[in-house]
């Protein structure tokens, strides 16, 4: 594994760099040690529900359907990024073509880069799916190729048009975002039981894997241990700050800027010990610039030891029961015609179906757990995610 390491940081030295490259960055936002007044710690008073009939007349397990139905099974974002102020011009802003979840005021131009950049969250329902096929999704292989999550465009500034979201119920942009502020304020009960349907039942689609591994310290961790389904983007070789603007504190409390992006990749169980379903996305061409053949055996070797290292994470997340990564065309293809003889089928259409290979994990002597009843998964699909290569020309009339 080390000389895959030392070929990453020879092919892109630049990247590898531990000292931030932007000027005078904002300190990262973090929790406080200390919570001046506690939330999930403090029991409920039951006088400050005793009038409301909607926790007096309905037992527990009708209110936790109501609360799924209000704001639960969705695929919600979760973004973090260094941006400059939006431009205090409004006419200059409003003119921007409107976006899913008012993405388009993420655009370069609506953006004042004379003043200094600060830290900005984003979220919103994912739409980038239909609504029926938004949480449950289907079988790995079937449905369609643009569906998938590492093709998600929400957060593009000029990706999806509001048209997009006109199969979901509501008014745009409100519709767009998860709203779940009021009930968590109403009370402490409302509190308690809504903060747990929010992040047990959701799936996180969280865009890079610095943020990832960052979020105990950005939400409580409990929180955090609650969270049982994400899609993760994940760059495969090079920190995504050279693309989120994203860099480490100075302290640098977790460890992790000293470490490599296979090295990150291990910390997942820890971060996430609850996970039911991962969906991971590996980022940018493995080999770009390289001269390495695709489809090649040093770069299958290579996809191998990327995979090697999955294994050990997936098998590592005991309560896991699926998987799926999303390779980019240039491994998904060398793995493919390695194996099967054939690679990509290129489809010059917007309505294509899915490709998928499963993957065994290696035999292991874990046997299904007695307390739970949960059986540890044997393998995991592997599926076509971004696109880094071109398709090959089509061939010329005859």
């Amino acid at each position: 594994m080390e000389h895959i390491r030392g070929y990453l940081k020879r092919l892109m030295p630049g990247k590898w760099s531990k000292e931030p490259n932007l000027s005078s960055p904002p300190a990262l936002p973090s929790l406080p040690e200390e919570r001046l007044r506690p939330l999930t710690a403090t029991a409920p008073s039951p006088a400050a529900t005793a009038n409301s009939q909607f926790f007096q007349s309905l037992p527990p397990e009708i209110r936790h359907r109501i609360l799924i139905e209000a704001f639960g099974e969705r695929t919600l974002h979760l973004d973090l990024r260094l941006e400059h102020p939006l431009k205090k011009d409004g006419r200059v802003v409003d003119a921007r073509p409107k976006r899913h979840a008012n993405a388009q005021l993420f655009h370069p131009s609506l953006r004042d880069t004379s003043r200094r950049r600060e830290w900005t969250w984003w979220s919103s329902e994912c739409h980038h799916r239909s609504p029926s096929r938004n949480f449950h999704r289907q079988p790995p292989g079937v449905g369609l190729r643009s569906e998938e999550p590492a093709l998600d465009h929400c957060r593009d500034p000029s990706g999806l048009p509001p048209s997009s979201c006109e199969l979901y119920p509501g008014r745009v942009p409100d519709k767009c975002f998860i709203g779940v502020g009021g009930w968590l304020l109403a009370c402490r009960q409302a509190y308690v039981e809504g903060v747990h349907v929010l992040y047990s039942t959701n799936r996180f689609h969280i865009a890079y894997a610095e943020l990832a591994l960052r979020l105990p310290r950005l939400l409580p961790p409990e929180h955090v241990a609650a969270i049982r389904e994400i899609e993760l983007s994940w760059s495969l070789f090079a920190s995504s700050s050279a693309y989120f603007h994203f860099h480490w504190d100075d302290i640098d409390k977790d460890g992790l800027r000293d470490g490599d992006q296979l090295n990150m990749l291990e910390r997942l169980p820890q971060v996430f010990p609850n996970l039911r379903y991962l969906y991971l996305s590996l980022e940018e061409g493995f080999l770009r610039g390289s001269m390495l053949l695709i489809g090649g055996r040093k770069m299958y070797a290579m996809t191998e030891e990327i995979l090697q290292v999955i294994d050990a994470v997936v098998g590592r997340i005991s309560q896991l029961r699926e998987c799926c990564v999303a390779l980019p065309s240039t491994l998904y293809h060398t793995r493919k015609l390695v194996e099967k003889g054939h690679g990509i089928a290129w489809h010059r259409a917007y309505h294509v179906e899915p490709e998928a290979l499963w993957k065994n994990l290696p035999t292991t002597d874990v046997s299904i757990d007695l307390a739970t009843g949960h059986q540890p998964i044997s393998g995991y699909w592997i599926v076509h995610g971004r696109e880094d290569m071109q398709p090959p020309p089509l061939p010329e009339a005859v």
